[in-house]
C-alpha cells in the first residue's frame, strides 16, 4: 500500500464496495437513477461500506458515493429532488458524519497535495420564466456546509450544491 497515492491508500479498503455513479445515484423511492454514469472509475458505495462495517442501515447517515481522481477525492451525496425541497438539516447530518468517518479512514494517509471535495448533485428544476430561486437556494446550502467545514478545519476544498446538469456541463466525461 502506498501511503502517498489516495487510490492506492483506499483501494483495500473500499474495494468491495466498488460501484457505479448510476447505481449509487438510484433512488429507491422513485424507483430512477438521478445520473446514469457507468463509465467513471473507481467509484465506491460509501453507504454499503459504512453498512458493512457498522451494521445494516447505518449507511442512510452518510454521503451516498466516493470518486477517486488522480490526486482528488469526491465525497458525493445523490438526492433525487429538487433543491427546494431538500431536507437542509439532514444534508448537514450526512455532512458531518460522513466526513468524521472520512477523516478517521484517511488518519494514517501522508497526502502529497491532495484535494477533497464534498458535492451534492440535485435534481434540475424547471427554469423559471422571471426569477429563478434555485442559485439563492443552492447557495444558502452551500454556505452552511462550507461553515461545517471551517468547524472540520477546512478538510474540503470546495463544496458543491448544483443540479446534475451543472456536473454535466464541468465534468464532460461524465455520461449522467
Amino acid at each position: 500500500m502506498n501511503k502517498h497515492k489516495l487510490k492506492d491508500f483506499l483501494q483495500e479498503t473500499l474495494e468491495p464496495h466498488g460501484s457505479t455513479f448510476q447505481d449509487t445515484s438510484f433512488d429507491k423511492e422513485n424507483k430512477e437513477y438521478l445520473c446514469q454514469d457507468r463509465s467513471t472509475q473507481p467509484v465506491y458505495n460509501f453507504d454499503a461500506y459504512i453498512d458493512a462495517r457498522f451494521g445494516q442501515g447505518k449507511g442512510s447517515a452518510s454521503p451516498d458515493a466516493i470518486y477517486i481522481g488522480k490526486k482528488q477525492l469526491y465525497f458525493v451525496e445523490f438526492k433525487n429532488e429538487k433543491v427546494s425541497d431538500l431536507d437542509k438539516k439532514q444534508l448537514e447530518k450526512k455532512f458531518e458524519k460522513g466526513t468524521d468517518i472520512l477523516r478517521e479512514m484517511l488518519k494514517d494517509f501522508t497526502p502529497r497535495d491532495c484535494q477533497y471535495f464534498f458535492c451534492i448533485v440535485h435534481k434540475p428544476q424547471q427554469k423559471a420564466k422571471y426569477f429563478n430561486p434555485v442559485h439563492i437556494q443552492e447557495s444558502t446550502l452551500r454556505s452552511k456546509l462550507e461553515e461545517l467545514n471551517k468547524e472540520q478545519n477546512g478538510f474540503y476544498d470546495k463544496v458543491f450544491v448544483n443540479d446534475v446538469d451543472f456536473y454535466k456541463q464541468q465534468f464532460p466525461q461524465l455520461e449522467c
